[in-house]
């Protein structure tokens, strides 16, 4: 169930259109108090009440807020009925709460993808190393980056190892083991 809210919603995000606010677009109002907004509210709220009430997520927290540019429309906070007692955290789930993002960066990193394939900026079907020219061929780790295309990274069938990270080196701000076409480090952070 929340999957489906979840995969709703993002499809709602997905195909949202923006426009730069001016007079011809004003930034929307909200009014919380909205009928049509709090029939919508109402109804995630029983939604997500029936979800958690399952047995497999009993041990799920979570927190939804809704909120236009200016306020706070709708929130919900849900605690675990039962809480992992080796994770530090805090007894009521509530506005304050953090959470670890997970994967969640790869929905909006993918989506900004998408949107440069649509304008014509990037392809899908090229590699990797065509836009980031300082992985080269191949990194340390051995992972072959003239063989992985944006479309398999996207879809995580890139054969990429999870936690795959290149030597980073603080003091000078640069990735090791990545060479640009002059065979020189280059400055990725920063």
């Amino acid at each position: 169930m929340l999957v489906l809210l979840f995969t709703l919603l993002l499809d709602a995000l997905a195909s949202a259109k923006c426009f730069e606010p001016n007079i011809a677009h004003p930034p929307p109002g909200y009014d919380a108090h909205d009928p049509l907004l709090q029939e919508a509210f109402e109804s995630m709220n029983t939604a997500l009440t029936v979800a958690i009430a399952a047995p497999e997520f009993a041990r799920t927290s979570f927190s939804v807020e809704i909120t236009s540019s200016k306020q706070t429309l709708w929130s919900k906070h849900h605690t675990a009925r039962e809480r992992n007692a080796s994770r530090p955290d805090i007894p009521q789930v509530n506005g304050d709460a953090l959470y670890r993002i997970a994967s969640i960066t790869k929905t909006f990193t993918v989506l900004g993808i998408l949107y440069q394939h649509d304008a014509g900026n990037l392809s899908l079907d090229e590699t990797v190393n065509t836009y980031l020219k300082e992985l080269g061929d191949e990194s340390n780790g051995g992972i072959s980056w003239k063989d992985i295309t944006l479309r398999s990274l996207a879809s995580q069938l890139s054969g990429i190892p999870r936690d795959c990270k290149l030597p980073y080196d603080k003091e000078h701000h640069i990735f090791q083991g990545c060479q640009t076409e002059k065979g020189t480090q280059t400055d990725l952070i920063d």
